[in-house]
């Protein structure tokens, strides 16, 4: 066989190996970029009359597939307004430890048996709340998909009023200018008004919207 026929034959046999190659890492790269990120939400649950307590809980929809955050408001304590964090229905059985990311089903049947006493809280639609802008710092922060390229960052200061009711001072940090309220609740029997204000608080892959829960009161 002449070395011009072998050469040939060789390179013949190495066109497999690599499309196989180009196709393989291809898919690798694909898999690396795929949507693993996604948005996070409020969902109002309502107000314990009795416990003077309103709940609600922050969804995370990325690819981690986490249980929900359950929070309350305790409305007769001293700081009305702070938002305390549950940690007791996130104990495994098994290791005793938190754990968001354990089988659901035992979760949602305790948020069952919560809801059960929840008066539901009903949204305003004329609600005349505005959010006010007390500082607005315009900087960057280091890219997902490339810690040397730069892209915007705005971290804001802010108040939400309505009427004579106001919240504490909030902050959030935008990767997109702007901060909206999505919705507004009315507390039944209370004096009080609850807010979600709705802004980018994730540059992950194209970005991500995030709510934050506000209450106001006199």
């Amino acid at each position: 066989m002449s070395l011009s026929i072998w050469m040939a034959l060789e390179l013949d046999m190495s066109i497999p190996k690599i499309l196989f190659s180009t196709f393989f890492f291809s898919c690798l790269s694909l898999s690396v970029y795929a949507t693993v990120g996604g948005p996070q939400h409020i969902e109002v649950l309502g107000l314990d009359q009795k416990a003077q307590k309103i709940y609600l809980m922050r969804h995370f929809e990325d690819g981690r597939a986490r249980l929900p955050q359950l929070y309350y408001y305790q409305l007769n304590s001293a700081n009305p307004t702070t938002l305390i964090q549950v940690r007791s229905l996130y104990i495994n059985p098994k290791t005793k430890l938190i754990d968001y990311d354990q089988e659901s089903t035992q979760f949602y049947k305790e948020i069952a048996k919560i809801q059960k006493r929840l008066l539901l809280l009903k949204p305003i639609h004329n609600s005349n709340a505005s959010i006010q802008i007390l500082t607005t710092k315009n900087g960057t922060a280091k890219a997902w998909y490339d810690p040397q390229e730069p892209i915007d960052k705005w971290t804001y200061q802010y108040r939400v009023k309505s009427f004579r009711l106001k919240s504490t001072l909030q902050m959030a940090e935008s990767y997109k200018q702007g901060l909206n309220i999505s919705r507004v609740y009315k507390v039944p029997h209370k004096n009080n008004m609850l807010v979600t204000v709705k802004y980018l608080g994730i540059p992950f892959e194209m970005g991500y919207t995030v709510e934050d829960p506000v209450l106001l009161t006199k």
